[in-house]
Order: C-alpha cells, then sequence, then structure tokens
C-alpha cells in the first residue's frame, strides 16, 4: 500500500525499516556538514531572505489539517495549451501559433489499487448507529481532481487568486475560497434502499433490456447492491433512469470505461441534493445543490510513528471523506448498510428526476457493507479496557495448563510444565520411521531463555540439536527445526545464497593464500616472495643484471677472480647459463623440510581461523575502512546482501507462522499476549541458514561469518548513541480494535523520573523494532527493553489520528440529538495548554425533531417534518457548521492575562468541522511496572539479574566450527625421510659436460601426433589424433572389428605414468532384464519379445579432457536362416530410454551399408548439451534400456552376435561441432550370448 509522504520519502523496504530509519536520522543529525542539505531544506525569497523549513515538522502523535488539497489543473474537461512565438527578422515580423488540446489522465468511474487506506466501520463490523462511515484515501489530492461543482471556479482560477492573495494584491477578507466541493461523496443506505425487483433485473419490463453483451442476463446486484457496466451500456438502459454521467465528462473514449452502479429512488436523491429551510422542509432549487458536500472532505498530515501501516514514513498524508447519513435509529435487530463512495461530477449541471424516472444511476468507486446495531450493544472503551485485562504471555491456556500441574500423576505434572514452558507436542517421525510425539517451542517462549552453554557448536544436519528430555521419553526438536527452517529459508532466496557463496569463496581464497604463503615463510623467509618483496628489491636487481655475462668465446670474457671458493673450472665465466636439465634450476626444500598445504594439515587447521577472519573484516568493511554497519558504503555488495539477510531473519522476517505461534490456542480472540525471543532459537536459525555453501569438513568459513556478524551486532555507528537494536521481546494483540483501526498507535513509555534518579539517560534508540499487522485483527510488535523495567514502564495503545471516527453527535436516538461542542484552537500548544477547561466541551445543545427545539435543526430525521419519520437522517449542512463557528467565536474566550484569544476564525471550513464530528479518542495506557495480576503473569520474562532493563547483547554464541572426522591422522601425507641422491639439491652435475645438455631430442625418439599436447599452453586445448581406422562421419558404415583407441606410448627414461592420458574406454554388456542375469541373453521356449539392458560403464582417468560428443552401438540386422548369427531381424519395438544417467538421450535408428548391403539398428547416445558435449569424467556410466526387441532363436541352443560401438569427441571446443573437428575412437567389439532355455 502506498502512502503519500508530502515529496519528502523516508520509505526503507525492510522488515527493519523502523530501526534502519531511526538510526540513520540519528546519523545524518549529527553530521554538521550535511544537517542543512539533508534535514533542513532551504527556500530562497526573490529579496534574498532564506527560510528554513523542516522535513518532519509533525512531532510524534500530532496532526495538521486542511481543508483541501487541489491540483493545478483539473481533470474531466478539455485544456487546451496554447503557444505563441514572434519572430523578427530583416524588419518583418512573424506570428506563429500552435493549440494543443488535452485531457488530465485521473480516475473516473473505478479507482487505482491501493488508492484505499482504510474504512470505518470495516467491512464485516458492526458500530453504533451515531457512527458516520468515512474512507480514507492514500491520494490526498484524489477528492479534488474533478469538479464537485463547476460554480466553485477551476484549480487553475484558484491557484490564481492564491497567488495574489500570497503577494497582497487581494484582501484576505475577499472572496476567497476557504473549502471547494469534491467530486466523491460517501453515501450509506439501507440494502432495501437499493435492491432492484425481479421484474427490473430480467424480462421484457427490465431497464437492462437493450444493453449488449457487455451485461450478463438476467443482471444480478452484487453484496453492496451495484451493477457493473460499461458507460455505452449506461447510455443504453430504459428512458426511465437518468444519470448525472453524460458525454461532456469526457473524451469519447470513455463510453469504453467500465464502472459500479447503484440505483438510487429519485425522492431519496432529491433529498441528498437539496437544502432545508430551518423548519425541516425541503427546499428545491433550480437543480441539485452539491455545496454542502464540501464540509465532508479534508486532508490530514501526520506523523506515522507508532503505527503499523503508515509509520512505514515518518509523514503520511491522507484525505478523507465523511459521509451524512446516521444508521437506522430504531432499529431492533443488527441492520446491514452499504457504504459507497460516490462519484457526483455532473449532478450539478442535471436537472432534479421527473415524475417518469424511476432510478438515478450513481457510480460507486469503492464500496463494503458494515452493520448497524442496536442502542448501547457496542462500546469502544470497554473493548480497550478489555484487552489490559487479558494481559498473558503466549502459551497454552491457563484452563488446559493447571490441572495438569495439580494432578497428582508425576507425568501430568512434567507435561505441565512444559506447556507452562510455552511447548506444545507435535507429530515427529525419528529417522527410523516410526510415527511418534515431539516437543516444540517457537522463538517466543513465556518465560527467559537465557543462552544455552552446551549449544556453541555449529551444525551439518540440525540432528545434533535435538535435547532428549529423559523424564518424559519425548525428544525436544525445537532448535533442530529451526535450523531446518533457517537453511529452507536460505535455499528459497536465490539472491542470499549466491552472495553467500561468493563471500564464502572470496573468504577461502584469500585466507588459503595468507596461510599458505604464511607457513613456506616460517620454513624459509625467501622461500616466497611477495609483490612487495620483488619491489622492494628492484635498487638492487638493477646491478644485479648489470654483473650478468653470458659465456662466450672470446678472450676479453671476465673469469673467476683467483682464490675464489669452491674453483673448480679456472676458465668459466661467473655467471653462465646451465644444461637442459637446470633452465629452470631452483635450489628445492628437502622432503623434510616442506610444510604440509593441505587443507586439513595442522598447519592449515591452526592458522585457517585467524586468516578468514581477518578476510570476512576486510569483506564486512565500509570504504572509509569503518565496519559496515547499514548507514555507511558498503565495501563488497554481497557482505551487504548476506548482512541484510542474517539481520531480517534475526527479526525473525519471514519465518511461517505456524513456527512463531506453534498452536491457535496460544493466541485467542480479544487478547494481549508478550513473550520474550530465545536467543538459542534464533542462532540455530542462522546457523542453518550459513550452513549452505560450505565444500570442506571443516566449516571455518561459517565462524569467520559469524564473527564478522557479531562485529556488527557490537559496533556502535558514528552519531548514534547505542548498539544495533536487535528484538528480545514483544507481543501479539489480537482484536477487533486492530481490524477498526489497523493503524493504531503503539507507545513504548520509559519511566524518566526512575531513570534520571538512577544516572542514567532515556533509552536513545527505537522504542518499536518491528511493527506489522500480520493477519486480519492480529498485530504483532517486538522491542529490546525488558517489560517492567524503567526503560519501558508502560505500554499505550491510542486510536490514530487518521483513523478516528466520525459521529453525528454525542447522543442520538429518534426524540432528539445531543451535540456537545468542543474547544477548538487556533494558538500554538504553549498558549491553549493555559487553558483550564480545554478538556470539556463549551456547550451541550440539544435538538427536537419538533417543538421549540427543532428551530435550525442541525439533523433532519425524515422527508417530511412532523410525521415521525426516521427514513433520511442525514446531517443539516452548512447549519451545523455555522452553529459551530459561532459558539467557537462567542464562547472561546482569551488567554488569561493577555488579549490573545484561543480562537479566531471567520470561516467555516472542512477541517474544522472534522475536528467537531471526531468522536472521542480512546487509548489504553497498561503500566506494567505496577505489581497487579496482570503485570505479574510477564515477570518471568525478564532475567534474574535484569539491572536498569537495558537491552541485553544478543550475539551469536554457536561459534565453533563443525569438524568431520579424518579417515588419515593429520600430517600421513608428509614423510619425513629425507630425499636421498636428489640431482637438483646438489651442484655435482653442474660440470662440464653441460655442452652435451642441449635441447635437443634423441636421434631414435619418433614423437607420436598426441604428446605435442603436453606442450601446449594450459589455455590451449587439444586432443589426441585418431591412429586407427579412419571414420569420416556417424552415417559411415561401422568399421571393422578391431580396437582404434589410442594406445599408450612409452617413453624411455621416464618414469612411468608420465605418458599422456589415454582415450576412455567402454565397458559394455548386453543381458535380459531379469535379476541375476548380466552377461546373457535369455530366450524361452516361447519367444516373446523382451526388453534388453545395455550396461555401459565408462573407465577412464579422472583428469582427462576429452569431450564426449556422441555413442554409437551399431547391431546388425539378419535373418536367423543365415549362416552368421543375427541378434535381430528387424526392430519394431516402443523404443529406448536412459535408466539412471538422464543427461543423455537415447535414439535407435536404422542405418543401410550400401557396399555391404548390410542393415543396421544404430543406437546413439546424445547429450543434453546446448554445447553439443560433456566433458568425459563427468559421465561415469550410459546404462539404457532396448524395449521389446525380437531376438533371433539360436539354431543349436546357445549363438554369440557381435555388437560394435564408438565415441566421438570433439577436438577444439572453439571451432564448429563439424567432421574436421571430430575424433572418433572404437571402442572393442562386444560378443553378446544368446541363450535358448
Amino acid at each position: 500500500m502506498g502512502i503519500y509522504p508530502g515529496g519528502k520519502s523516508t520509505r526503507i523496504d525492510s522488515p527493519r525499516h523502523l530501526t534502519i530509519r531511526h538510526s540513520r536520522r540519528l546519523v545524518a543529525a549529527n553530521r554538521v556538514d550535511t544537517r542543512r542539505s539533508a534535514i533542513q531544506p532551504v527556500t530562497v525569497l526573490a529579496d534574498g531572505q532564506v527560510v528554513e523549513e523542516d522535513t518532519d515538522p509533525l512531532p510524534p502523535g500530532e496532526q495538521k489539517l486542511n481543508s483541501f488539497w487541489a491540483p493545478g489543473i483539473e481533470a474531466g474537461p478539455k485544456h487546451i495549451i496554447s503557444v505563441k512565438q514572434t519572430i523578427q527578422a530583416n524588419g518583418e515580423t512573424l506570428e506563429l501559433n500552435a493549440d494543443q488540446a488535452f485531457y488530465v489522465d485521473a480516475p473516473q468511474f473505478s479507482l487505482p489499487d491501493g488508492s484505499v487506506h482504510s474504512t470505518y466501520p470495516p467491512a464485516g463490523y458492526s458500530d453504533d448507529h451515531r457512527i458516520l462511515p468515512h474512507i480514507v484515501l492514500t491520494d490526498p489530492h484524489l477528492p479534488w481532481e474533478r469538479l464537485g461543482s463547476p460554480k466553485g471556479g477551476t484549480n487553475k482560477e484558484l491557484k490564481t487568486q492564491m497567488k495574489r492573495l500570497a503577494l497582497g494584491a487581494i484582501d484576505k477578507a475577499s472572496n476567497v475560497p476557504r473549502n471547494r466541493v469534491p467530486w466523491l461523496v460517501m453515501f450509506s443506505f439501507a440494502q432495501d434502499e437499493l435492491r432492484l425487483p425481479p421484474e427490473d433485473l430480467d424480462g421484457s419490463s427490465s431497464i437492462f433490456r437493450n444493453t449488449s453483451d457487455g451485461v450478463l442476463k438476467p443482471v444480478k446486484q452484487s453484496s453492496t447492491m451495484t451493477v457493473n457496466m460499461s458507460i455505452d451500456d449506461l447510455w443504453k438502459l430504459s428512458s426511465d433512469v437518468t444519470t448525472p454521467v453524460t458525454d461532456k465528462l469526457g473524451p469519447s473514449s470513455m463510453k469504453d470505461s467500465r464502472g459500479d452502479f447503484i440505483f438510487v429512488q429519485p425522492e431519496l436523491f432529491t433529498s441528498l441534493f437539496s437544502t432545508f429551510d430551518d423548519k425541516g422542509n425541503r427546499v428545491k432549487g433550480s437543480g441539485p445543490d452539491t455545496s454542502q458536500y464540501k464540509y465532508l472532505s479534508h486532508v490530514r498530515k501526520i506523523n506515522g510513528s507508532g503505527m503499523a501501516l503508515a509509520g512505514v514514513e515518518d509523514t503520511a498524508v491522507f484525505s478523507i471523506v465523511v459521509g451524512n447519513r446516521s444508521g437506522p435509529l430504531d432499529n431492533a435487530i443488527p441492520t446491514t448498510m452499504c457504504a459507497h463512495l460516490v462519484s457526483i461530477e455532473g449532478v450539478k449541471a442535471m436537472n432534479y428526476p421527473g415524475q417518469n424516472h424511476r432510478y438515478v444511476a450513481l457510480c460507486s468507486l469503492y464500496s463494503w457493507n458494515y452493520t448497524v446495531l442496536p442502542p448501547n450493544t457496542l462500546n469502544v472503551p470497554d473493548a480497550f479496557e478489555n484487552l489490559g485485562r487479558t494481559l498473558s504471555v503466549l502459551r497454552a491456556p491457563d484452563e488446559i495448563i493447571t490441572p495438569l500441574k495439580e494432578s497428582d500423576d508425576k507425568i501430568r505434572q512434567l507435561v505441565g510444565r512444559r506447556l507452562s514452558d510455552g511447548y506444545t507436542l507435535i507429530k515427529y517421525r525419528p529417522q527410523t520411521g516410526e510415527a511418534t510425539v515431539a516437543l516444540y517451542r517457537g522463538p517466543f517462549t513465556p518465560t527467559y531463555v537465557p543462552t544455552l552453554e552446551h549449544l556453541t557448536k555449529c551444525s551439518t544436519s540440525g540432528v545434533d540439536l535435538q535435547i532428549l528430555d529423559k523424564n518424559l521419553g519425548i525428544m525436544d526438536v525445537t532448535y533442530s527445526v529451526a535450523w531446518q527452517v533457517g537453511r529452507t529459508m536460505a535455499l528459497g532466496d536465490q539472491a542470499f545464497v549466491a552472495a553467500l557463496g561468493r563471500i564464502r569463496t572470496a573468504v577461502h581464497s584469500a585466507a588459503a593464500k595468507q596461510v599458505k604463503i604464511t607457513a613456506v615463510k616460517e620454513v624459509r623467509d625467501t622461500a616466497f616472495r611477495t609483490r612487495n618483496d620483488l619491489l622492494g628489491d628492484l635498487s638492487s636487481m638493477v646491478k644485479g643484471l648489470a654483473d650478468i655475462h653470458l659465456h662466450k668465446r672470446d678472450s676479453d670474457q671476465p673469469q673467476e677472480p683467483e682464490g675464489a671458493p669452491d674453483r673448480r673450472h679456472p676458465s668459466r665465466p661467473v655467471f653462465r647459463h646451465g644444461g637442459a636439465k637446470r633452465r629452470w634450476h631452483h635450489k628445492r626444500l628437502q622432503r623434510r623440510d616442506r610444510p604440509t598445504l593441505s587443507f586439513s594439515s595442522p598447519v592449515f587447521e591452526d592458522k585457517y581461523p585467524a586468516a578468514a577472519l581477518d578476510s570476512i573484516r576486510r569483506l564486512a568493511s565500509s570504504k572509509s575502512g569503518d565496519p559496515y554497519d547499514e548507514t555507511n558504503d558498503p565495501q563488497s555488495s554481497d557482505w551487504m546482501t548476506v548482512l541484510s539477510w542474517l539481520i531480517d531473519r534475526m527479526f525473525l522476517a519471514g519465518v511461517p507462522a505456524h513456527y512463531l505461534v506453534p498452536d491457535p490456542s496460544y493466541l485467542q480472540p480479544e487478547s494481549l499476549r508478550f513473550f520474550h525471543i530465545d536467543k538459542n532459537w534464533v542462532d540455530a536459525l542462522i546457523d542453518g541458514a550459513l550452513s549452505l555453501g560450505n565444500h570442506f569438513g571443516t566449516d571455518e568459513d561459517r565462524v569467520a561469518i559469524k564473527k564478522a556478524l557479531n562485529d556488527y551486532i557490537n559496533h556502535t555507528p558514528d552519531g548514534m548513541g547505542h548498539r544495533v537494536q536487535i528484538p528480545a521481546y514483544g507481543f501479539y494483540l489480537r482484536s477487533d480494535l486492530v481490524t477498526m483501526f489497523p493503524d493504531l498507535r503503539v507507545e513504548v513509555i520509559s519511566n524518566d523520573t526512575a531513570l534520571k534518579a538512577a544516572g542514567q539517560d532515556p533509552p536513545a534508540g527505537a522504542p518499536l523494532l518491528r511493527h506489522e499487522i500480520v493477519a486480519d485483527g492480529v498485530m504483532m510488535a517486538f522491542m529490546d527493553r525488558v517489560p517492567g523495567s524503567a526503560q519501558f514502564s508502560s505500554l499505550v495503545f491510542t486510536q490514530p489520528s487518521h483513523q478516528q471516527r466520525f459521529a453525528v453527535a454525542r447522543g442520538l436516538d429518534t426524540t432528539e440529538v445531543k451535540v456537545n461542542i468542543r474547544r477548538q484552537y487556533t494558538v500554538d500548544q504553549k498558549i491553549r495548554e493555559t487553558d483550564k477547561d480545554r478538556h470539556r466541551a463549551l456547550k451541550e445543545i440539544v435538538y427536537t425533531p419538533a417543538g421549540e427545539n427543532s428551530v435550525n435543526n442541525i439533523f433532519i430525521w425524515g422527508s417530511q417534518p412532523n410525521q415521525d419519520l426516521n427514513d433520511l437522517r442525514i446531517i443539516r449542512l452548512p447549519a451545523f457548521a455555522d452553529v459551530q463557528l459561532k459558539v467557537l467565536q462567542e464562547m472561546m474566550g482569551k488567554q488569561e492575562g493577555t488579549d490573545t484569544p484561543y480562537f479566531e476564525d471567520d470561516a467555516s471550513t472542512s477541517a474544522l468541522f472534522a475536528m467537531q464530528l471526531n468522536d472521542p479518542i480512546y487509548n489504553l495506557t497498561i503500566n506494567m511496572a505496577e505489581p497487579a495480576k496482570a503485570t505479574e503473569a510477564i515477570a518471568g520474562l525478564a532475567p534474574r539479574d535484569m539491572g536498569d532493563g537495558s537491552p541485553e547483547l544478543r550475539t551469536i554464541n554457536m561459534l565453533q566450527a563443525v569438524r568431520v572426522e579424518k579417515l588419515s591422522s593429520p600430517g600421513a601425507e608428509a614423510s619425513p625421510a629425507p630425499a636421498e641422491n636428489s640431482e637438483d639439491d646438489s651442484d655435482q652435475n653442474d660440470n662440464m659436460g653441460h655442452e652435451e645438455d642441449s635441447f635437443m631430442r634423441a636421434a631414435d625418439y619418433i614423437p607420436p601426433l598426441d604428446t605435442l599436447s603436453n606442450y601446449l599452453a594450459p589455455n590451449v586445448r587439444a586432443m589426441p589424433l585418431h591412429q586407427g581406422s579412419s571414420v569420416s562421419g556417424p552415417d559411415n558404415i561401422p568399421p571393422s572389428f578391431q580396437q582404434g583407441e589410442v594406445g599408450a606410448h612409452t617413453y624411455k627414461d621416464k618414469p612411468a605414468g608420465s605418458e599422456p592420458a589415454s582415450a576412455p574406454r567402454f565397458l559394455m554388456r548386453v543381458s535380459s532384464n531379469l535379476a541375476d542375469n548380466h552377461s546373457q541373453v535369455i530366450l524361452e521356449r516361447i519367444n516373446l519379445p523382451q526388453d534388453l539392458i545395455f550396461s555401459m560403464v565408462l573407465k577412464q582417468s579422472e583428469i582427462n579432457q576429452y569431450l564426449l560428443m556422441e555413442v554409437t552401438v551399431d547391431i546388425a540386422l539378419g535373418s536367423p536362416n543365415d549362416g552368421t548369427y543375427f541378434l535381430m531381424s528387424n526392430y519394431t519395438g516402443p523404443g529406448a530410454h536412459m535408466l539412471t544417467n538422464l543427461r543423455f538421450n537415447v535414439i535407435p535408428t536404422t542405418f543401410h551399408d550400401q557396399n555391404q548391403n548390410q542393415y543396421y539398428l544404430r543406437i546413439r547416445l546424445l547429450p543434453r548439451a546446448e554445447k553439443g558435449w560433456v566433458m568425459a569424467p563427468a559421465v561415469p556410466e550410459l546404462n539404457f534400456l532396448l524395449g521389446l526387441a525380437s531376438i533371433n532363436a539360436p539354431g543349436g541352443g546357445r549363438a554369440t552376435a557381435i555388437v560394435q560401438s564408438r565415441a566421438r569427441y570433439c577436438r577444439n571446443p572453439a571451432l564448429s561441432l563439424e567432421d574436421p573437428n571430430a575424433m572418433i575412437v572404437d571402442n572393442a567389439p562386444l560378443s553378446v550370448d544368446v541363450v535358448m532355455h
């Protein structure tokens, strides 16, 4: 729902918008350099004077009323923009004129979604007959977007008058409008007043008989007695129906618009749009009069603090339209009323309905039903008071717990204690599958739950978080469920999972690199040189390069100095190149000196946690170097996403309701329930969410992320006097009052006197951390203060300023109306507080339908005076507003000791009249510190050492990394034995024979073609060339039965395993689909078609880089009478399908070899890959089933058939998948045994 903030939006789309906006407001207020631009915008007048304006001038709980907010131009009539340009050139003048017609786009026959903020009475609810229905609109301009009365002038004319008044061109006392007739009015009708008889809905005399098919026949009215139709159909109604909607209200395309219409009887329509004299007689003018409705619409600007819906903005502006009809005054049973927001555009221009008219069709833009109760059946103050009596904690009702606790059975007593602690019994299935029960408690507990000492280790499944109640023998799955909920919620948020994965990768990469560098440098400081080390040695590097001279045959080459130590070759230069074996010579560390750098090594496990924490803290910082706290700019957008998601979960945002309130009996109707938020439950929730993305046995990255989260919770942002607020307490309010007043204002009040006596400052944090309407009639609120402490001494519920009730008067019945004229002020708050009688009514006026008190009446009971009729029940305007103004002018008086009048105005306005119609504002104040019975129920929410009630530090406690037990002992990878006779560890091979060392291959060396791939760059891929029978394409005849896979080559003087990897081998078997048979095709005497299982397992190196494009299986087809046995004569079965590896498609085809005049059944296995290939190591097997194959019966009871297969690989993935880029490797022929039983 959109809230209009008056152009100064502070909305934050987050479940924590209250705390975030509060923090940002404090930080912005503390920045002196930005205070003027960010908080106090300035206006420069023509004389250079600077006027500062507050962004939000209204304190919490106050409101500002305006009679109307009219836009610059109104919708409806055609507007014309005229442009005139004068061009002068060469002594000539040319005038150019252009006109552009346009219409203002605004609602006319229906309201856009989100236009209605609230209604009263709410749909389906009941209230007193005194109450006037009203509607609150989110757009403050909407009631004046169109003209309700052209007599008041256009909006453009109004704007011109206001400008002249501001410039002093006209006198204030002149005829400047203080009110404006809206085009929307609120009417309430009894259903019988709008219900059409059956003959008017269907039949030959129906008023809809001439309408199009867009109006469904027979016509049915809605629950609010409306009929939906197009404007074109509206004009096609029978002639006895009139309407103010004409073609003059908009463009020609208006006829295609649709709307809901009500049909009002002419007599009632005439009364609604007529004036009444002092004796109550109706006075009909020349046409309908709409001027009275200018007193029934106004604008309210409020401070939204403490409100669930309007609280998303600091300032909210609404327009309010109030009805003018009360409910029935003499009803003995509840009566249903239809409230309609009706358009009166065009009413002023029409005539009163004549005698030949039976109905007046009016457009209803919004409608709902409510119920008017008989007198003395509803009392809002009693509803508030009853909530105070129901104050308790969130758990099962006492009538269930008390009998269990008082029972003599110890088991029942134990169950009662568990229920008293907030637990409930749920259905549970352990891993063994039996159905049993378990204990569960949500995060909202009726007692204070401290941090559990044993709940300090992260979990991998949540099962280890279950707790067995040894006394009851029932498992407590509370924290296990919380862990699973956190994991499930994280899996459902794609943005969070992606950001968490990137954070884990960044943390592990940086930390692992740092650990490895540190471990190597601890062995030898120069064993690894960083960029900074290299840059630091640049000065000495230049000198070293100048001393290097390559060996030459010239006699003037520099020689080694005489007597140089270890001088073995006096004719050699100081610097020379080595042989081929020493091209990249560097002294290697001894094996015993090489540190083990695997992730499971003791060195890594010891140093990694600190490195990971250092890495995540760099990511969790802001651009200024301080920790990111949502009031500054983040260093990493991924950390911003992860942090925001985790804090939202600490606010329990998005957690399904049945996990928060596990049993409906916990929250009964008309009840107020407080609770403590279990910190351990939230810890388990966070741990489950952070368990995603872990690829290691020891998850130190999760612990590092939690510690960074704790840094955020412990951090106090610059400009704030408190840490980040995390909720610890809260309440649920379930009441019809929440439905009646969705923005019911909640205030958390501290005892400033007690805090001052204890030498403490008032709380600086936001009083409400989360405030939402979670369901119809259910409000939830979180706070971080201990209920009953000095920081949270009372809780106040107040009717919202923009959702107050409007009533005709204090008392209303069939015999009289009692009106209390309330005090109103036009002075500031300080002066009005000097009036000792400011809370008392000025005067009570009583009016009756007849008699001497009926003169100049403010209420019209019936359409005919002195007839005891109650058919109208409307407010007489402007008489009521004039009476209010007169009493205020005569009786308000002046400030004592001064001549300052409390009230000074000379015009009746809709804003002033709205204050008179307002029903008294009620509130409920709950003293949390009083030792009353209700407050004793919440005493268990506070910790034993409550102290001053300051917010507790709610950091994450599960900070021990989960570890998976290793199969080998630490350090088993490293061998302490030193390497012997390592040719690279000594200089003995560096002799004069280096001239024989060259980069030439041996004379007898014949390099195979596929070996060249070993010498390509790492980023260049190449496949071994096929050396067997050439196969140009997959559609050729199958090659002869020979194995064409690339064989391994033997290299002289090379250790085993250094040869290039060979192509994958396909181990294939064909068998019948029998349980105990895996290698034969078995035929019964009745040879029926059967399913064949093709088992194809790949035997390959795990590091090969073959790109598999296709696998082809060829089965020769032939008659069983031929000399050579063929497996099948033909195949007419349903086809083939993969058994397990669904990443491949299996396609059977028939192939004819024209050279050999032989038919084949060719089965092609193709990967489901857009690229056309997959990595061969990712394909462990290709098992498929060939359905209902007719097998040839062997002549001697047993025979053998040959099946051929081959694989097709891609050579270069960067090229197109054509024949030159394909390599085919034949598999060994397969012999299939066929046995007849």
